[in-house]
């Protein structure tokens, strides 16, 4: 089984759902990125504006000024560490990366900027391929959220993008797919689209962002976005288990902490390198 590397989340933005403001400047931002790392996180996802429910657009220009400036003083900082932008603007990605980014998050599935693509294969970044339908403002309307079949409709989406990706130039191995839990999606879709994660990674690497989002909250009855984070780390260890190739997570710590028990009691830890996961070897005991 490979790897499920952890993405730490830093929202240089004053209205994320979960934790607005408290990383809105550059250092504060920067300060975070290296805490999340020095907890375990493989990479860095840093974002400009907030894709929750109802928000409105960011001007590039302002976009840009938030997150070039943390991505060069953490490469500065971190040299090695690698850094994912999280935008739908290809003026956005493009700054991003000429200041130390490597990777591009676009959670439009690059139905925003429709030259995201060539932009990406520009700079041999790799490419995240989210799916919705519509803008933040309208993705939770009813006739967004109706699907005859959730899993299939998003990846038909992802196999469409994931060609038009490749003729601009991205490189196949460089693309990763991300289902986008609670865009343009209900409660129980979103819990669907995990339930069937096999079939989500026939398509490619796939990349689980579901902190601390609402689907937990409506199903621990807990409205508190800060407090769901035990329900969190357990769609994080399911998504581990069916091999997912990154969680997008705010709680790196405990993330990082659970990963590590659970590769160590399915004998993957460091006293059994490479053992293979238990299913494997004692059959499906989950």
């Amino acid at each position: 089984m490979k790897r499920t590397e952890i993405m730490g989340i830093v929202n240089v933005t004053p209205d994320s759902f979960s934790d607005g403001g408290t990383s809105a400047t550059t250092e504060a931002a920067v300060d975070k990125a290296l805490r999340l790392l020095d907890e375990g996180a493989d990479l860095i996802d840093v974002g400009g504006e907030s894709t929750r429910p109802g928000a409105l657009e960011v001007p590039a220009a302002e976009e840009i000024a938030r997150v070039a400036p943390v991505i060069q003083q953490l490469k500065r900082l971190r040299p090695d560490c690698v850094i994912s932008v999280d935008t739908r603007k290809s003026a956005v990605a493009r700054a991003a990366l000429n200041a130390g980014a490597t990777i591009v998050n676009d959670v439009s599935g690059l139905s925003f900027s429709l030259d995201m693509a060539a932009t990406a294969a520009a700079f041999e970044a790799r490419l995240i391929i989210g799916h919705t339908r519509g803008t933040p403002e309208r993705m939770r309307r009813p006739e967004n959220c109706r699907y005859a079949d959730v899993t299939a409709a998003v990846c038909a989406f992802w196999t469409a993008r994931a060609e038009a990706a490749e003729q601009a130039g991205v490189k196949r191995e460089n693309l990763l797919f991300d289902p986008c839990l609670g865009f343009a999606k209900t409660a129980e879709q979103d819990w669907t689209l995990l339930r069937q994660m096999e079939e989500l990674r026939r398509v490619g690497p796939v990349l689980i962002g579901h902190s601390r989002k609402s689907f937990l909250g409506a199903l621990l009855g807990e409205p508190e976005p800060l407090r769901r984070e035990a329900g969190t780390l357990a769609v994080s260890l399911h998504a581990l288990m069916h091999g997912a190739a990154m969680v997008r997570v705010h709680d790196v710590r405990a993330t990082a902490e659970a990963f590590r028990v659970w590769r160590h009691l399915a004998g993957d830890g460091p006293e059994n390198p490479g053992g293979g996961c238990c299913k494997e070897r004692c059959g499906e005991i989950y």
